[in-house]
């Protein structure tokens, strides 16, 4: 959509969804408007509309919060995503078979989110909470997308990222990523080498959909100790197979 025919009111309503979101705790007129840059006036009159229609709430002591409406509108969405029932059965078998985490991942605005996953029997890892958003020039299922993509769509994308450096290991230059996702794309399958958290290394392998799009991203990670590793290539095997047996149930 051109940005001539944006309803500023909505956007200004969605970026206080985003701004209650992030929020650890419940956010007072005076803190949205010292983040926002607007008047309160301006931010009363949204979320007073808002919680007419419970997607903002307010606590005891005037606080603002997300609202039940969000967790009703979630829940119907994700009840008719096919993909959760699909593909939860593999993701769970995949997570018991090797004793790591599993996740799916689909791209959105730029960032990757975790759909699902299966928790390893040894601990929860970070980043792959469901919810989460992810980087995508850092990640394995982030990378995965970007090889794939339309070269427009990525080239729209990295323009508006930053390719910060999380670990000693993430690359930080776009010929760099340009080589990476053009081996990504030869070889089928994306790996993270310790390039968003220390210790961690990743595998992802694109789902399909019906159009031969590449929609969402499964894969696993752990804390291998190298990617050169048996237990690695053995998770790469594992994850390659399910991608393809849930882009054929789809």
């Amino acid at each position: 959509m051109q940005e001539a025919k944006k309803i500023q009111s909505v956007a200004k309503a969605m970026t206080l969804l985003d701004l209650l979101a992030a929020s650890p705790l419940p956010m007072g007129l005076a803190e949205i408007s010292a983040q926002t840059g607007w008047p309160k006036s301006t931010i009363h009159g949204l979320l007073a509309t808002m919680r007419d229609f419970s997607v903002v709430t307010q606590d005891e002591e005037g606080r603002y919060m997300l609202g039940i409406r969000l967790f009703e509108y979630g829940c119907t969405l994700s009840s008719s995503w096919t993909i959760l029932d699909v593909a939860r059965p593999y993701i769970q078998h995949i997570s018991y078979e090797t004793g790591e985490t599993v996740f799916l991942s689909i791209l959105d605005r730029g960032e990757v989110i975790t759909l699902d996953h299966a928790d390893s029997r040894r601990c929860m890892l970070a980043g792959a909470e469901v919810g989460c958003r992810l980087p995508v020039h850092c990640t394995s299922q982030g990378k995965l997308f970007l090889a794939f993509m339309p070269e427009q769509d990525r080239k729209n994308i990295l323009k508006r990222k930053e390719l910060c450096a999380y670990t000693d290991h993430t690359i930080t230059t776009m010929n760099a990523l340009q080589k990476e996702l053009e081996d990504i794309r030869a070889r089928g399958y994306a790996i993270e080498n310790g390039e968003y958290k220390v210790g961690l290394r990743s595998v992802a392998a694109p789902v399909f959909d019906e159009n031969g799009g590449v929609r969402y991203a499964i894969g696993i990670i752990g804390m291998f100790r190298q990617i050169e590793s048996e237990q690695f290539s053995r998770a790469v095997a594992v994850v390659r197979e399910t991608a393809e047996k849930i882009s054929r149930a789809l």
